[in-house]
């Protein structure tokens, strides 16, 4: 089971299975081909190696692939070739281009057209930047990246006014997975009512199990120990808990409240403490900060 139980259904609205996103379409993959339409930009290309107009505009279709890396499928159509399929596009002039976005044709070029041109018709059905951004941060997530998933997640929810849930929801989900409430909860708390789904409902579930985690016997009793018995013994054994919980600002802070007294303190351990807690947070936006004043008191 994924950790993000609806990573798997958004992936296959965000990508296809095309390698290079350049196809020649036959009888054999064109359903795979009109498949991906509904997923993905396409431009049918409808060419003749015999028409030198035909040629042109396939290799500036090319460039343009390569420009707008893995935006749109390019479908290419020998009509020679493929002449059942040139018939039920009804194809009459060479070359033809066919657009498509959200599974609709919404623009048809007959014809050879400027760069100029081509350029301005493609970028009506190319993805917006926040599109972009939640792609990127979607497969950042599948290896696991989230502290990189982050910025970009964060990105395009702003990129779209703040007005598309689903980038909300996986944004707010990706802290949950790192433990983050207090963040997932106040990107949840920004979401439209009529977006509070079966989806936004379960993420709340999560944060309430991760909140109840945190408070368990075990923290509750050090907390209680550490009030009345302030030792950096107690110290470190409280950070680790914390750590634990997720509640690392926290950790960090009572740490290095020690640290500021005495560097040495309990032999060096409540520093290695310190300095193994930032290691494990990795790319965690809290290290920086930590770490300098940790420096602040090396130099």
């Amino acid at each position: 089971e994924p950790l993000f139980r609806s990573l798997s259904i958004l992936q296959q609205t965000a990508k296809v299975n095309f390698m290079d996103y350049i196809i020649n379409v036959n009888e054999s993959n064109f359903s795979e081909v009109w498949a991906a339409a509904s997923q993905m930009p396409v431009v049918f290309n409808f060419i003749s190696p015999r028409e030198v107009a035909s040629i042109e505009t396939d290799s500036l279709l090319r460039r343009l692939a390569d420009e707008h890396p893995k935006q749109f499928l390019l479908a290419t159509v020998n009509c020679d070739e493929q002449r059942e399929l040139a018939l039920q596009f009804r194809i009459q002039t060479i070359p033809t281009m066919y657009l498509f976005a959200d599974g609709q044709p919404v623009d048809m070029i007959h014809g050879a057209v400027s760069e100029q041109e081509l350029r301005i018709r493609l970028a009506n059905i190319l993805p917006k930047e926040q599109d972009l951004k939640f792609n990127q941060a979607l497969e950042l997530l599948q290896d696991e990246r989230y502290a990189e998933a982050l910025p970009l997640l964060k990105s395009a929810w702003e990129l779209s006014d703040k007005k598309n849930s689903d980038f909300a929801l996986l944004y707010a989900e990706t802290y949950i997975v790192m433990k983050k409430v207090e963040e997932a909860k106040e990107i949840l708390k920004a979401i439209p009512i009529q977006d509070r789904d079966s989806r936004w409902q379960g993420l709340q579930s999560q944060i309430e199990l991760l909140e109840q985690a945190a408070e368990s016997p075990e923290l509750q009793q050090l907390q209680a120990d550490y009030a009345s018995n302030k030792t950096p013994e107690v110290a470190i054994k409280l950070a680790n808990q914390l750590h634990q919980a997720g509640k690392n600002e926290e950790a960090l802070t009572l740490l290095f409240d020690w640290l500021k007294a005495e560097l040495s303190v309990a032999n060096g351990e409540l520093k290695t403490q310190f300095l193994a807690i930032l290691s494990a947070l990795g790319n965690d936006p809290i290290v920086p900060k930590f770490r300098r004043q940790l420096y602040s008191l090396l130099y």
